[in-house]
């Protein structure tokens, strides 16, 4: 699934190409990409203008003139496409069309992804009551993020990696970036939050946005499945991954073997040396 930094990476290429272009119309080509709304509410969204893109956790936002946004969540497999003409793609399931004769694509294999319009799109997160669910974004200022997020975690008593995927809390993470984060940090990820505190929340969200800087200064992460594509078509470069799908292979850091735990219906991958429960 793409995460934080794959969005945020679309967000900036995308920007540039639509803002201030006029939407002039949208087909719909999938049965599940409306979850919110329906097709008979579609000609409220054109014929709008862009003005920005805006991104909050994993979603994507199209800010429209009059105060409205296109809202677009990728899913799982889903990616944007910038094409000239509306042409027939397999996986479509919405195209935007926008004036000068090309499409901005949402193509998506396994049907997860989904698009709405939001009627009120505000200057500031959470931007519309769609959104309001969730918790800070974790490219928010680090003191911003500790002081929101700390009256939450000091009392929790669940998993840290159970906490820090919960996008009711901080949004944006995912499992990769979350297994990445704990290793470079050394908290083990079933690790109980209370038992970390707010000196543990410190080191925590710095290693977050390390690692999340740093995956979107490299156009984030792809695998063999390609399943993340950037609005050019390319994958991600991010060459960092220490410890994610690595298990039984050695630690860089310490050479024990690397472990895969099940956590949820995924899995969590750490060293069992450099990632010691308190």
């Amino acid at each position: 699934m793409p995460e934080l930094p794959e969005v945020e990476t679309i967000r900036r290429q995308l920007e540039p190409r639509v803002g201030g272009l006029v939407i002039e119309s949208v087909l719909v080509t999938g049965a599940r990409v409306l979850r919110r709304g329906n097709v008979e509410a579609l000609r409220t969204w054109v014929p709008r203008r862009v003005t920005g893109v805006d991104r909050i956790g994993k979603f994507l936002a199209l800010r429209l003139d009059g105060g409205a946004a296109i809202v677009v969540h990728l899913g799982m497999a889903g990616h944007l496409r910038v094409v000239p003409g509306v042409p027939s793609v397999a996986h479509t399931q919405l195209s935007l069309v926008f004036e000068g004769g090309w499409s901005l694509l949402l193509v998506d294999p396994r049907t997860f992804g989904e698009v709405f319009y939001a009627d009120t799109w505000l200057g500031s997160p959470p931007y519309t009551q769609a959104l309001s669910h969730l918790g800070i974004d974790l490219l928010c200022d680090p003191a911003r993020v500790i002081d929101w997020v700390s009256p939450h975690f000091v009392r929790a008593r669940r998993s840290v990696k159970a906490f820090i995927m919960d996008q009711k809390m901080m949004a944006g993470l995912g499992n990769m970036y979350a297994d990445e984060a704990l290793y470079r940090v050394g908290i083990h990820p079933d690790e109980r939050c209370q038992r970390l505190g707010d000196p543990g929340l410190c080191v925590l969200i710095e290693g977050v946005q390390r690692v999340l800087s740093e995956a979107i200064a490299d156009g984030g992460s792809t695998f063999a499945d390609r399943s993340y594509r950037n609005l050019e078509g390319e994958g991600g470069y991010y060459p960092s991954l220490l410890v994610y799908q690595r298990h039984g292979r050695r630690c860089l850091l310490c050479y024990r073997e690397i472990e895969r735990l099940r956590f949820q219906r995924r899995y969590s991958h750490l060293c069992p040396s450099c990632q010691r429960r308190l």
